[in-house]
């Protein structure tokens, strides 16, 4: 039995999940693409306590397009670096669950910069929203973090596949014929 979540949580009818469809892609992970924020800190800056979340300063708009995920993967929402790149202090803010990934516009390109900063309270109603923060009032943990990534490394790596080599053509015909032979050998 699946439950729905509901209206009143702040979703609108359109947008409503159950949870077999929220936990179903949670169990999909890889394929979901992007990482979540919490592991891009863990990852990359594991000497940082575990943020509530981030504030995105700058994303490289040169990498392809910036796409965000307030809910495990299930909708992608573009990110507009126009608002975030543009001097000022105006910053995407996500949730420690949100995920991020960017959609490559080249493949020339091997990693992307990101600017951020941690917060240590969860953004709540806010998460996903665009808001002006003040740079001098941050606290001592938080100042402005600035990373090259791979691609691999913000989209994620999928699973590795096996997938069985194919023989060739003489090697099964040499193995048809050892086993016809064999078999007209008993007859």
């Amino acid at each position: 039995m699946s439950a729905v979540l509901s209206s009143a949580a702040g979703f609108p009818e359109s947008r409503q999940r159950t949870t077999e469809q929220i936990s179903g892609a949670r169990e999909a992970g890889a394929g979901l693409g992007g990482n979540t924020v919490a592991h891009l800190v863990q990852q990359n800056c594991a000497s940082m306590p575990t943020p509530a979340g981030v504030v995105i300063e700058h994303l490289d708009a040169q990498a392809g397009l910036w796409q965000f995920s307030v809910d495990d993967g299930l909708t992608w929402r573009a990110v507009r670096t126009d608002l975030i790149n543009r001097p000022g202090c105006m910053g995407l803010a996500l949730d420690r669950a949100a995920r991020l990934r960017v959609l490559p516009l080249g493949s020339n390109r091997d990693g992307a910069r990101v600017v951020f900063h941690c917060v240590q309270r969860s953004h709540g109603p806010g998460n996903g929203s665009y808001r002006a923060y003040a740079p001098d009032e941050r606290e001592d943990a938080s100042h402005s973090i600035a990373l090259v990534l791979s691609l691999g490394a913000i989209n994620g790596v999928p699973p590795a596949v096996k997938v069985p080599r194919p023989r060739n053509k003489r090697a099964r015909a040499q193995g048809a014929a050892a086993a016809l032979g064999g078999a007209l050998a008993m007859a």
